[in-house]
């Protein structure tokens, strides 16, 4: 009897400690996450480059890579209609893009899968970078309300242009050309 009581008293110390122990680690050792969009002074939302991306090979990089270009954000789910038919007319518009302008393509995996958007890229052809935001925090830095939704940001970060809904090659090479 004895034996139990200590045996129970024993478990729940250790029960308590590793609760604890998970709590001190969600409020002290948090994975630094960088906001990739902030607001200047003057109301222009700018691109923070030292934010995370994750390939679709889940190795990771972040918006430096890109520093320096006009970079296309686009935001899109393999089951959304308007971006399985713009799929087409961004892979146009990639391969006919010029070297200062990239194009990022940021799939919603905490909405769809990563599975999907393999699948996805492999049955559009699609050959520019694509990305997954495993837990949605791409999507609530850049408030995503529909899919798809596409950001132009000149090369030094400034956001310029917001389109919500589906996009074409023309339309985008008229948006970069503004930006010149």
């Amino acid at each position: 009897m004895q034996f139990k009581k200590r045996f129970s008293l024993y478990f729940s110390a250790l029960l308590v400690v590793l609760l604890i122990g998970i709590v001190l680690k969600n409020v002290f050792i948090k994975e630094a996450t960088v906001n990739p969009i902030v607001e200047n002074e003057d109301g222009t939302k700018q691109l923070i480059f030292d934010a995370k991306l994750t390939r679709l090979d889940e190795s990771s990089t972040t918006f430096k890579e890109y520093n320096g270009k006009v970079l296309i954000v686009n935001f899109w789910a393999s089951w959304c209609g308007p971006c399985q038919e713009e799929a087409s007319e961004l892979r146009n518009f990639y391969n006919n893009k010029s070297e200062n302008v990239e194009l990022l393509a940021i799939n919603a995996t905490s909405k769809d899968s990563s599975e999907n958007a393999i699948k996805f890229q492999e049955s559009y052809n699609l050959n520019f970078p694509i990305f997954l935001d495993l837990d949605g925090t791409l999507q609530k830095s850049f408030e995503i309300l529909v899919y798809p939704t596409t950001f132009i940001f000149d090369a030094k970060g400034i956001l310029k242009y917001t389109i919500k809904g589906q996009i074409n090659q023309k339309e985008l090479n008229k948006y970069i050309d503004k930006l010149y």
